[in-house]
């Protein structure tokens, strides 16, 4: 017996009522409903979960860059599709054109600061939170705090919810998402 993983896209007319407000929210914020949202939207505590670890990310300290930055860095790393190109697209948006070609590319990046960024966010995911000393000295160097060090977490545990939903329903890359 086959089971398939795929999931509806629901909207704000066939969503669980209590989810409905954050998918207008979202398709006005996008101008469309993502499909990952679409699909999230099967189980509102995670929406709604997602929803308030992205509101928390964005009251960090890290500027909107740097919070790019690391996403992008997280999402390539974990190889969602849709995560990619929307995070991508939002780098290259706010002036970070060179930043999100590297991590793409999978090269370091030439602002020092973001690269040990980049490898403490790859870091707490690949070692589950037990990050190479030089890794996190590299980190401090960089001119960042130890606070901030856990102020990532926020981030990284907000995205893989995001990576993961999306992997397991199979959400698609919107078309909006891939448009030059």
């Amino acid at each position: 017996m086959s089971h398939s993983r795929s999931y509806p896209d629901l909207d704000e007319t066939t969503a669980p009522e209590e989810i409905r407000p954050m998918l207008a929210a979202t398709r006005a914020q996008f101008g469309f409903l993502p499909s990952a949202m679409a699909r999230m939207a099967a189980a509102p505590i995670l929406a709604r979960a997602f929803h308030h670890g992205l509101a928390e990310f964005e009251r960090t300290s890290f500027t909107p860059l740097e919070r790019e930055v690391s996403v992008l860095a997280l999402v390539r790393l974990i190889g969602c599709e849709v995560c990619v190109a929307l995070h991508a697209g939002l780098l290259r948006r706010m002036g970070g054109e060179v930043a999100a070609r590297q991590l793409l590319d999978g090269e370091p990046l030439s602002d020092a600061r973001l690269e040990a960024l980049a490898q403490l966010t790859r870091s707490l995911f690949e070692t589950r939170g037990d990050v190479d000393a030089g890794v996190f000295a590299a980190f401090l160097a960089a001119g960042f705090s130890r606070a901030q060090a856990l102020e990532l977490l926020v981030g990284v545990g907000t995205y893989v919810m995001s990576t993961f939903s999306n992997r397991l329903t199979e959400a698609a890359v919107d078309p909006q998402l891939t448009a030059p």
